[in-house]
């Protein structure tokens, strides 16, 4: 697993390339997100189109994320196409407790980012 952190707007938007399944891949990820939200950055948006594997490892980065940014009135989003990848999401729930979108450029769109 990969993964590069960006700003958009006011958001942190955290692409993951690869796969997320184990806790060892997930737990330097897990620390740069808490550093961000510790320095104030509390809106994240996970770019999962090019993630290939997600498992319950996956699943803890993002409830982790959300867990902290809450106490803050922060937000976490994901963007995960068609795909296996939403299809966990989707049996796990986390649809329910973040909006997904389909693609980087719907979720652009509807947060009103500017692409740059």
């Amino acid at each position: 697993m990969r993964y590069e952190i960006e700003d958009k707007g006011s958001f942190k938007m955290v692409h993951i390339i690869g796969n997320i399944d184990t806790e060892e891949n997930t737990k330097k990820l897990d620390d740069d997100i808490y550093n961000c939200i510790k320095t104030g950055h509390h809106h994240f948006v996970f770019n999962l189109e090019r993630t290939t594997y997600l498992d319950s490892a996956g699943i803890s980065i993002f409830i982790h994320c959300l867990c902290d940014v809450q106490e803050n009135k922060g937000a976490v989003y994901i963007i995960a196409k068609e795909s296996q990848v939403r299809k966990v999401l989707e049996m796990v729930g986390i649809d329910r407790l973040m909006k997904t979108y389909r693609t980087e450029q719907e979720f652009l769109t509807d947060q009103k980012v500017a692409a740059a």
